[in-house]
């Protein structure tokens, strides 16, 4: 992807969408239906996690471990990323999340720590999660989610 879509400088109550990590990479590979979302809801009103951010860095360092051309390949990607989306720090008390994982947890039907930290992330803020992983966030209850994603 070579274009960037908005300015990253937007109000704090403009945000409505915190995209998953997931999503974030479709948007780097160019998937139509998550660019089409973008354009449509204003790439302003859309923000990703700092969770999701450690997550791709950690990509990198696994890419790195392929071949150094790979590692910063995936670092120009963060980049573009971040040149299109605000990254909004986790401010949460913790206790959300404690409260989610004891529920999941309770209930046999746990899913990834980031996963969780995401939802609860988004929770805090009055986000929507926007993801692929339907399966894993429903789960989680009050939790507002969306797919933008065609299969």
């Amino acid at each position: 992807m070579d274009f960037v879509i908005s300015n990253i400088s937007t109000a704090m109550t403009n945000r409505q969408y915190l995209l998953d990590t997931n999503v974030l990479i479709e948007f780097l590979e160019g998937t139509p239906s998550v660019i089409q979302h973008i354009l449509e809801v204003g790439a302003s009103k859309c923000c990703m996690s700092v969770i999701s951010l450690h997550e791709l860095y950690y990509g990198a360092q696994l890419a790195k471990e392929r071949k150094k051309e790979y590692y910063e390949k995936e670092i120009k990607k963060i980049n573009k990323l971040l040149e299109n989306f605000t990254v909004i720090d986790l401010s949460a008390k913790g206790e959300q999340y404690g409260r989610i994982k004891h529920f999941l947890k309770s209930k046999g039907i746990m899913i990834d720590e980031f996963d969780i930290l995401i939802a609860e992330h988004a929770m805090e803020e009055g986000l929507t999660v926007v993801t692929d992983n339907i399966d894993h966030f429903c789960r989680i209850e009050g939790l507002k989610i969306e797919s933008w994603m065609e299969h």
